[in-house]
């Protein structure tokens, strides 16, 4: 089960959706080749546009209810729009769906940090994206994104729950000199197509790394 939001459900470009080349997809074809007879699926709970504290109302239906055997989760990229003060409703959220999930399914739980957003004006973003463009740059400029990782990371420690730091990879991007849009497909805060491949891989690898 992945829940998320428009990452998850595989937004890339301007009104594209990919249902192939999306992380968790990738993932399960991944595990088929490791286990060839393994009968798998894979639930898309991802929704444009959501965010942790929204996300609620869906708990039961879109996770719950299925009774999964892993749910991965993330959320953080629209989370952080709201600056200082949704910073607290965000983590206490984020705690209440990890305890959810815990006491009311048998599920392995995997989070996911968010990835970087647009840093400056690009050419990836599309025409009729760039009504959203000062929303995104003022929560870029003042570190809200960051701000919320970095939380969210201290509560993930904190907790002894397992992840995949996918905010890091734009870390080090950016100590190479390249900026986050780089990696996006849209140009402002979707993934593009090889690093889901990439989170694809690190999620495979922390689910088995302690078999290996």
């Amino acid at each position: 089960m992945a829940f998320g939001d428009s990452v998850t459900q595989g937004c890339m470009e301007y009104a594209t959706i990919e249902h192939v080349q999306v992380y968790h997809n990738l993932l399960k074809s991944r595990i088929v080749k490791r286990y060839p007879t393994t009968i798998m699926n894979v639930i898309n709970a991802g929704v444009s546009g959501d965010t942790a504290v929204k996300s609620e109302e869906r708990w039961q239906r879109d996770v719950i209810a299925y009774q999964p055997d892993l749910v991965t989760i993330g959320f953080g990229v629209n989370d952080c729009h709201a600056g200082e003060a949704g910073l607290k409703p965000y983590l206490e959220k984020m705690d209440a769906l990890v305890r959810t999930v815990k006491r009311d399914t048998e599920a392995d739980l995997l989070l996911l940090t968010p990835n970087m957003m647009m840093l400056q004006d690009n050419d990836n973003i599309h025409e009729k994206d760039r009504t959203v463009l000062p929303r995104f740059t003022d929560t870029a400029e003042k570190g809200y994104l960051r701000l919320y990782t970095l939380a969210l990371k201290e509560y993930l420690e904190q907790e002894k729950l397992a992840y995949v730091d996918i905010y890091a990879l734009f870390e080090d991007w950016l100590l190479k000199g390249q900026a986050p849009h780089a990696r996006l497909a849209n140009g402002i805060n979707h993934p593009d197509r090889a690093l889901h491949v990439q989170i694809a891989e690190r999620i495979e690898a922390r689910i088995f790394e302690e078999y290996e």
